[in-house]
């Protein structure tokens, strides 16, 4: 436990659905994404998947990547382990507001 950031990381709960993986500035492709958001004090985390027509973006660190939800909320996000089906995520920076 880490008390200097507001206590124990606790699951809030589970996002998954449909939605779009954006980059740059028009670059997009639609996703299935699974999210699992975390708490820890004010401060939310969260890591998952996307799945989806990726090859594009195997072996590439594209600037700017956003997964629009199907609540039509943005997320700043990480990708990592880029396969041309599906790719690990995290946000790119704890929040403090709700991500639906």
């Amino acid at each position: 436990m880490n008390r200097a950031r507001g206590g124990p990381l606790r699951l809030l709960k589970s996002l998954r659905g449909d939605g779009t993986l954006l980059w740059g500035r028009r670059a997009s492709r639609p996703v299935t994404y699974s999210i699992d958001l975390y708490g820890q004090g004010p401060l939310i985390s969260g890591d998952g998947e996307v799945q989806g027509d990726l090859a594009e973006l195997v072996g590439r660190a594209p600037p700017d990547v956003r997964l629009r939800l199907a609540s039509g909320h943005e997320a700043p996000i990480l990708l990592r382990d880029i396969e041309p089906d599906s790719a690990s995520l995290e946000l790119a920076q704890p929040v403090t507001t709700p991500i639906e």
